[in-house]
């Protein structure tokens, strides 16, 4: 179920829903950026062998799978709000090489001097807010998971898509990502995001153990979208990101509250 600009929504649970695109039409006001600031020194990550012996207690895990880094493009940035500014990140499966950044803010870039290759089974502890994915030398990355594991200091998260060449995406090739946090909690899930062009569709689902949709919205367009919903937390909630435009695809930033 999608939505074009300006349309009305129907919805699985108790949802509301508002998107509106730019192109000169009124709506609402692009959401205020939320600028994470550090105030330490952003330190070099840290590679262990093997996953660290266990995660503090109260840990969140923010998973993205089911993604491509381009070559030489921005990458995907995913940042959170820690208590103590500090992320284990972790890879499993895919293709290609990718090297992760300590990463502090939304626009400003990666940590200098922080970065490491991020190989499946060997997780990177970095001092900072988040992680900057970008594909290494070689070419594209395919990744199956990306997870950013965290004790959180509030529930609030920023996850910012690459941008692309033209060609990069279409509808027999769309360029993909899926997002969401475990374990899952119950309560309100609220999403304002915008974009600089393009179409990105985005769609939050949340299935019972049952095998029921408890929770389904689309939204699409390419100015700014936002999503409202009540999650039940009986089963992780999952965001998933669709961009089937062949144009040049700008960044997409979303400012997430996930319960």
């Amino acid at each position: 179920m999608s939505v074009r600009p300006g349309a009305a929504v129907a919805t699985l649970a108790m949802v509301t829903l508002a998107a509106c695109t730019g192109g000169g039409r009124s709506g609402t006001a692009a959401p205020a950026t939320t600028t994470l600031v550090s105030t330490t020194t952003t330190s070099a990550p840290t590679t262990t062998a093997a996953a660290p012996a266990g995660d503090p207690a109260g840990s969140v895990t923010l998973h993205a799978t089911g993604f491509v880094l381009p070559a030489g493009g921005s990458g995907l940035r995913m940042l959170a709000r820690p208590t103590d500014q500090r992320v284990t990140v972790r890879r499993r499966g895919g293709g290609g090489a990718v090297t992760a950044c300590p990463a502090i803010d939304v626009a400003g870039p990666a940590g200098p001097g922080g970065c490491a290759a991020l190989e499946d089974g060997h997780p990177l502890e970095l001092a900072a807010w988040g992680v900057d994915l970008r594909a290494g030398a070689g070419g594209d990355a395919t990744v199956d998971e990306v997870s950013l594991t965290y004790v959180p200091a509030d529930h609030s998260v920023t996850l910012v898509t690459p941008a692309r060449a033209a060609g990069s995406c279409g509808p027999a090739r769309p360029c993909l990502a899926a997002f969401s946090i475990t374990p899952a909690h119950a309560g309100s899930f609220s999403l304002d995001g915008r974009g600089g062009g393009a179409r990105p569709r985005l769609t939050l689902s949340n299935t019972g153990p049952n095998g029921s949709i408890n929770t389904l919205v689309t939204v699409e367009g390419g100015g700014n979208l936002s999503i409202r919903a009540t999650l039940d937390g009986a089963s992780p909630a999952s965001l998933a990101y669709r961009e089937e435009s062949a144009e040049t695809i700008p960044a997409f930033t979303a400012e997430i509250l996930w319960p």
